[in-house]
C-alpha cells in the first residue's frame, strides 16, 4: 500500500487535455472489446431453425435389389434422401451442399444416368465463400472433366460397371477436386482486388503503389495485414469436401478434410467407412507437412489450421505439384461394390456431427429411429441427428445428409397416422422431460456444471485414497486382512442358507433390475471364492 501511494505522489500532475486523452482510449478500449464480443465466433443460444431438403428417385428392380414381381409397388424401387442444415453456437452459418443433381452434361445421353445419383456436404473455415463455390461449382466442373466424358462414352453398362469405368469415375473426381480448387484461388484473388480497391484512399494515405496492392491480393499469407484499417479481412476462407457418387454397381466416395460419410449393410459388419478424417496428426499428413517446410502442432498445420486436406487455404500450397501442398485438396477415394439386397443407407455429414458421434453410434441411432420408432421422414431422421449432436454439446455448424436405400423397410405410419410417432413423439417427449424453461445453453451449463463437479468429486476420492494409503500400518493391514477373511467367510453361511430356503433367495435378489444384477454378481463370486 505504501508503495502504491508513493507512486500516485510521485506522479506528476496530469492536464484536463491530458485526462481527456486518457478516457478517450478507455472507453475506445471498451469499444473494441465490445465490438469483439459481438463478433465473437459463438453465439449466446444456438440458432436451431433447420433448413432440411427431401427428396427421391426411381431406381431399376436391378439396382434396388428386388425381383420383378415387386414392380407393382412403386415405394419398392425408391431411393430417398433428405439434407438438413442448422447454425447452431457459430455466429454464421459456412456449410453447404449438393443434393442429388442431375448429371446430364453429355446433352443428348443424359437418360443414360438415371441410376447415376450425387451427394455432397462441404464444411466451410474462415467464411462461407468456399464452400458455397464449390457447391455451385462442383457439378459442372466434374461434367465437363474428359474421363467423365470418356465413361459416358462407354457403350454398355456392362463396361461402365468394369475397371475401366471405375478408373475413369476417380480420375475425374480428383481432377474435378483439383480443377474446383484452382478455381478458387482465381475467385479469391478477384475478390481480394476488389476488397483493396475499397480501401485505396486508406493505402494512399500510407503510401502503398499499385503494383504492391496486387501484390498482397496474390499472398494468401494468414495474417491480417499491418497497414490496414482495423476490422478488415481479406476473403481467404477454405472448406473441406466429402462426396459421393452412386452408381447401378459401385459406390465412389472421395474426400478432402474432416467431413466424413459411412454406408450402412444388413451383414455383421454393418458400418463401413466411405471416408477417413485428414486430421494433421495422422503420419501421411505429418510427413507431407514437414516435407513443404510445416510442422504440426496441437494437431493443427503450423499450430493454425485443423485439417491437413482442404479447398481454398492458398496460404499453405506453395508447392507446383497439388499432392506436396502442405494442405493440399488432393482427394482419398474409397470404393465399394453396390449389394443392393444388403445396402441399407448412407449418412453424410461435416465434422459438426462426427466429433460427438462415432460410425457406428449414427448408424445404431438411424437404427433406432427407422426400426424401434417408425420413423419414415428422411428428412427428420436428418435433424434427430443434428439434434443428438447438439445436446453432446456441439458447437459448430451442423449439416447431415441421409439416402435410404430401397432394401431398407421403412414404415409410413408415422406420416398418415394422426398420433406422434418417430421424431415427433421424440421431441415431445424431451420437452416434458426438460419442462417450458429449458434452453440448450441452460442444458449445457448444466453439463458442464455436472462434469466439473464429478471431476471434483474424482479429484477428492483420489486424494483421499492416497491419504488413507499413507497412513496404513502393517498392523492396520493385517487386520483388514483378518475382517475380510470373516466377511468371506460369513457369506459361504449365507449362500448355503438361500440355497436351502427359497423364500431367502427371493428376498435377496430385490425388485429392481440393477438389485438383480448386484445379487448374481456377488453370488458368482462368493460361489467361485467357494471353489478356491
Amino acid at each position: 500500500m505504501k508503495l502504491f501511494s508513493a507512486s500516485v505522489q510521485d506522479a506528476p500532475p496530469m492536464s484536463s487535455r491530458e485526462r481527456g486523452r486518457k478516457v478517450g482510449k478507455q472507453r475506445q478500449h471498451r469499444a473494441d472489446i465490445n465490438m469483439n464480443r459481438a463478433h465473437s465466433s459463438f453465439l449466446e443460444e444456438p440458432i436451431m431453425t433447420k433448413v432440411t431438403e427431401r427428396g427421391e428417385a426411381k431406381v431399376s428392380s436391378r439396382a434396388s435389389g428386388r425381383d420383378g414381381n415387386d414392380e407393382g409397388n412403386a415405394k419398392l424401387h425408391k431411393l430417398r434422401y433428405a439434407v438438413s442444415e442448422m447454425q447452431g453456437w457459430r455466429s454464421h452459418m459456412e456449410d453447404d451442399h449438393v443434393l442429388n443433381a442431375k448429371l446430364a452434361s453429355n446433352r443428348h445421353e443424359e437418360t443414360l444416368l438415371k441410376d447415376h445419383h450425387l451427394f455432397a456436404v462441404f464444411d466451410g473455415h474462415g467464411g462461407d465463400f468456399a464452400s458455397k463455390f464449390c457447391g455451385k461449382q462442383l457439378v459442372p466442373v466434374l461434367t465437363s472433366q474428359p474421363d467423365w466424358q470418356a465413361y459416358l462414352a462407354l457403350s454398355s453398362d456392362r463396361k461402365r460397371e468394369s475397371v475401366r469405368g471405375l478408373t475413369l469415375l476417380k480420375s475425374a473426381l480428383t481432377a474435378t477436386f483439383l480443377q474446383l480448387d484452382s478455381m478458387l484461388m482465381e475467385a479469391q484473388t478477384k475478390i481480394r482486388q476488389n476488397q483493396l480497391s475499397k480501401l485505396e484512399c486508406d493505402m494512399c494515405s500510407i503510401h502503398l503503389g499499385r503494383q504492391d496492392m496486387d501484390e498482397r491480393a496474390m499472398n494468401f499469407d494468414r495474417q491480417l495485414i499491418s497497414t490496414f484499417p482495423a476490422g478488415v479481412l481479406l476473403e481467404r476462407s477454405g472448406s473441406t469436401g466429402v462426396v459421393v457418387l452412386i452408381t447401378t454397381s459401385h459406390i465412389i466416395c472421395a474426400n478432402a478434410g474432416d467431413s466424413r460419410a459411412i454406408l450402412s449393410k444388413t451383414t455383421e459388419a454393418n458400418v463401413l467407412p466411405l471416408s477417413f478424417d485428414h486430421k494433421p496428426s495422422k503420419d501421411v499428413e505429418v510427413s507431407r507437412v514437414e516435407r513443404d517446410g510445416g510442422f504440426v502442432r496441437a494437431g493443427r498445420v503450423d499450430g493454425d489450421l485443423a485439417v491437413a486436406r482442404s479447398f481454398g487455404d492458398f496460404g499453405y500450397k506453395n508447392c507446383s505439384e497439388p499432392k506436396d501442398h502442405r494442405v493440399t485438396v488432393h482427394p482419398d477415394i474409397v470404393v465399394y461394390a453396390r449389394e443392393p439386397s444388403n445396402d441399407e443407407f448412407l449418412v453424410l455429414a461435416c465434422d459438426g456431427i462426427w466429433d460427438r458421434l462415432s460410425n457406428k453410434e449414427c448408424a445404431d441411432l438411424v437404427h433406432t429411429l427407422v426400426y424401434r420408432e417408425g420413423e419414415s421422414d428422411v428428412g427428420l431422421i436428418c435433424e434427430e441427428i443434428i439434434d443428438t449432436a447438439l445436446e453432446l454439446d456441439s458447437r459448430d455448424n451442423m449439416t447431415c445428409c441421409v439416402v435410404m436405400f430401397p432394401s431398407i423397410h421403412m414404415d409410413d405410419r408415422s406420416v398418415s397416422l394422426s398420433i406422434p410417432m418417430g421424431v415427433m413423439k421424440l421431441r415431445l417427449d424431451r420437452e416434458r422431460l426438460w419442462g417450458e424453461n429449458s434452453t440448450p445453453a441452460i442444458r449445457h451449463q448444466q453439463r458442464l456444471d455436472d462434469r466439473r463437479r464429478r471431476y471434483k468429486e474424482l479429484l477428492l476420492g483420489s486424494a483421499s485414497v492416497e491419504q488413507q494409503k499413507s497412513f496404513e500400518t502393517p498392523q492396520a493391514i493385517a487386520s483388514s486382512k483378518s475382517q475380510s477373511s470373516q466377511k468371506s467367510s460369513s457369506k459361504k453361511h449365507r449362500t448355503s442358507t438361500a440355497a436351502a430356503d427359497p423364500k431367502v433367495g427371493r428376498t435377496s435378489s430385490g425388485s429392481l433390475g440393477l438389485s438383480l444384477k448386484i445379487g448374481r454378481t456377488s453370488s458368482s463370486s462368493s460361489s467361485s471364492r467357494g471353489n478356491k
